[in-house]
């Protein structure tokens, strides 16, 4: 992918551009995104660069064997680790310890269709829909195996490594040996959600670049043009607080029995949405709409929202989703979890 290629965070792509060049590239590079950012693709714009055999004074050529390898994510000096867990199309063995390396066609088929896709559209495409991916000390074990050997064609082997937040904590400890010696000429490209669930120790050895968030016109110009709002999600949202609105208990439960129904991540999923969506709310009944960022679909719902619900509302319901977030998180019971929630919101409206 080439640094033309990337949408939003203009300013970023000139700064990594300045940085290759002066030199001040340091050996791992802690990308910080909002879920589908852009961090990942990002990092593959910059790997393909450092390793572009005619670079162009401000981006990669495209043209070289270098660069076509990399836009068909299969230069033998590219490496990606991202969250797996079990799935039925892997064999018995493979189970045991999945890896990464068993899921990388449909994580190259993804990436190639949309770099800049969601966790959660992830797990589906490697087939662990309803599973929350883990990468395990097996699969650090294989980063070592991997980054031992010399570069292949490039100047640098990269190891990029998306969400590495999802590692265990032995495997976290052993990628820390990795970037406190790294081996010659690898570059480790981290893309990170929640950066602060990281080792300190780790998030010390990288350089942090922040991602701003896409607006709303660039989210559109990466989902080609369509309204990229979960309409799913947004059902849900909506339902809730009309019930609640209406004082109506009943009407919660067939909502929070699909929230239940749902597998962990697109749980977490969907309470971030709740949140973003509880701010839109917030921000309009504020005066302050052009913060809000509405898109079509959901300016008319949020508007009606605002002018009904009442100020104290809103910290009552950013800590009830922040509760049922952690609750998610623990494997508390999804029943207890989403039930709870709705009755919070249903008294705090």
């Amino acid at each position: 992918m080439r640094f033309s290629e990337l949408v939003g965070n203009t300013e970023l792509r000139q700064q990594l551009v300045r940085m290759v060049r002066a030199g001040r590239l340091g050996h791992a590079i802690l990308f910080v995104e909002e879920n589908g950012g852009g961090g990942f693709a990002f990092a593959l714009a910059l790997a393909q660069f450092v390793n572009c055999r005619e670079q162009q004074e401000d981006d990669s050529c495209g043209v070289c064997p270098s660069c076509h390898k990399y836009q068909k994510l299969i230069h033998p000096d590219l490496h990606f680790v991202f969250p797996v867990s079990s799935s039925s199309q892997l064999s018995e063995s493979e189970k045991k310890a999945p890896l990464s390396d068993y899921f990388l066609p449909a994580f190259r088929e993804l990436a190639l269709a949309n770099p800049y896709f969601t966790e959660q559209e992830l797990y589906d495409s490697i087939g662990i829909e309803n599973k929350s991916g883990l990468i395990s000390v097996h699969e650090s074990r294989r980063i070592f195996e991997k980054l031992s050997l010399r570069a292949a064609e490039g100047e640098w082997k990269t190891m990029l490594i998306y969400l590495p937040e999802k590692m265990n904590l032995d495997a976290a400890n052993k990628l820390l040996k990795l970037l406190e010696e790294p081996p010659a000429g690898t570059l480790f490209l981290l893309v990170s959600h929640q950066p602060e669930r990281l080792l300190p120790t780790i998030r010390s050895r990288c350089q942090a670049i922040a991602l701003k968030p896409l607006s709303r016109e660039e989210r559109r110009l990466i989902a080609g043009g369509r309204d990229s709002d979960n309409a799913e999600y947004r059902e849900i949202a909506k339902s809730l607080l009309e019930a609640g609105l209406a004082k109506h208990i009943i009407d919660t439960f067939p909502q929070w029995e699909m929230l239940a129904d749902l597998g962990r991540e697109k749980q977490r999923e969907w309470c971030l949405y709740m949140e973003q969506y509880i701010r839109k709310i917030y921000l309009v009944a504020r005066g302050l709409d052009a913060l809000a960022d509405l898109s079509e679909t959901e300016e008319a719902t949020i508007r009606g929202f605002a002018a009904r619900i009442k100020p104290s509302f809103y910290e009552k319901a950013f800590t009830a989703v922040e509760a049922a977030l952690s609750a998610v998180g623990s494997n508390v019971n999804p029943k207890l979890t989403f039930c709870d929630l709705s009755n919070r919101l249903l008294l705090a409206l």
